[in-house]
Formats: C-alpha cells, sequence, structure tokens
C-alpha cells in the first residue's frame, strides 16, 4: 500500500519542508517577474503580474531571506557538530592516555569475558566516567535493581576499541600462568567479580 500524500508530508522535517516551500515560491515568483512580456501575454498573465508585481517582490525578498538564514543556520549547526566531535574526540585520547587501575580492570572484563557487551551499574563512578569520556556506550535498555540501582548493556566505543592494546590495559602477552590469572581476578572489578544472584528487581 502506497503512503499517501499527507503521510509523506507529515514525515519531512518541519524546517525542511519549509525550506523547499520557500524555495519553490522565491522560483516561481522571481520567474513571474523576470519572464519576457512576451511570454507574459503569451500565459495571459501580464495582468495578474502587473497587479501583483509588490506582492512577487516580497515574496522574492521574504523567501530570499528565510533561505540565506536557513543556509545560515545549517552551516553554523554543521561547524557545533564538527567542534563536538572534535571535543569528543580529544576527551576520548585524554581519557586513554590516563586510564587508572579501576578503568583498566573494567575495560579488561570485555577481553576477560571474550564479549562485545556487558551490563553494568551506570551508577558505579569508573563505569560512569568511562561513559562520560566516551570509552563507553550504552548498547540496550536500562534495567533497575534495588542493590545495584540501573544496569544497562555497554560496550567499548569504536572510536576507543582501535586503540585499547594489551599493553595499554597492562594484560600479559601470550599464555597467561596461574600467577598472573590470579593476580588478574583479584583486580576484576567487584560488580563483575560477584555473583550476580544477589540481583533484585526494584
Amino acid at each position: 500500500m502506497k503512503p499517501s500524500v499527507h503521510t509523506m508530508i507529515a514525515s519531512i522535517p518541519f524546517a525542511l519542508l519549509a525550506a523547499r516551500i520557500a524555495l519553490w515560491l522565491l522560483i516561481a515568483a522571481s520567474a513571474l517577474l523576470l519572464l519576457p512580456l512576451a511570454n507574459l501575454q503569451s500565459l495571459h498573465l501580464q495582468e495578474w503580474v502587473g497587479r501583483n508585481g509588490f506582492s512577487l517582490g516580497l515574496t522574492v525578498v521574504l523567501s530570499g531571506s528565510y533561505l540565506l538564514a536557513h543556509g545560515l543556520m545549517l552551516g553554523v549547526s554543521g561547524l557545533t557538530q564538527k567542534q563536538q566531535r572534535k571535543l569528543a574526540e580529544q576527551r576520548l585520547q585524554q581519557k586513554l592516555q590516563l586510564l587508572d587501575g579501576q578503568e583498566r580492570a573494567v575495560l579488561r572484563e570485555y577481553l576477560l569475558q571474550s564479549k562485545s557487551t556487558l551490563a553494568m551499574p551506570l551508577t558505579h563512578p569508573t563505569v560512569n566516567e568511562l561513559m562520560q569520556s566516551g570509552v563507553l556506550v550504552q548498547a540496550g535498555a536500562t534495567e533497575h535493581y534495588a542493590i545495584e540501582g540501573p544496569v544497562a548493556p555497554l560496550k567499548i566505543a569504536n572510536g576507543a576499541k582501535a586503540r585499547l592494546t594489551r599493553q595499554l590495559l597492562r594484560l600479559p602477552e601470550g599464555q597467561l600462568d596461574e600467577q598472573q590469572k590470579a593476580a588478574l581476578m583479584a583486580s576484576r572489578p567487584e560488580f563483575m567479580a560477584g555473583k550476580r544472584s544477589r540481583r533484585q528487581a526494584a
């Protein structure tokens, strides 16, 4: 079943729809004002254009001004988004250069469990810091528990994943011996080291 015209119009963002209308008004009004007299006469529009010349000129000015303002707004928005992405990238790089022991322990869980997504408490200071700096991103719905509070599946952001190395996470290369395994298990985050059977829905 094909969507109706009203449905298609409703799906277009208002700003884009307004810009399209302004563009068509500008083109139509400009064409009427700039058409040679012979063409207007052949279309029987000479008298109508003569009577409504002021309105057509005003339409050109207003629609042109709106399109110019819309273009400037898009330009400013694009620059702002670019700056925000640049700042986010800087925060990410700074955080990866200054990871503390607890933050490394949280990130090591993804390698130790061989999973791309892990459920973690959002209010945990270390988890929250990694999210604020863009290292971790939420990958699913939030659930609430009486003990841990809000818990959600998190994954390592693509920009951080490419930079995380075993050396950066203080993971030994090659096969781990028993002493190394014991040291890693001892350094695991408390919310990962404990059993999740204690969780109770709030």
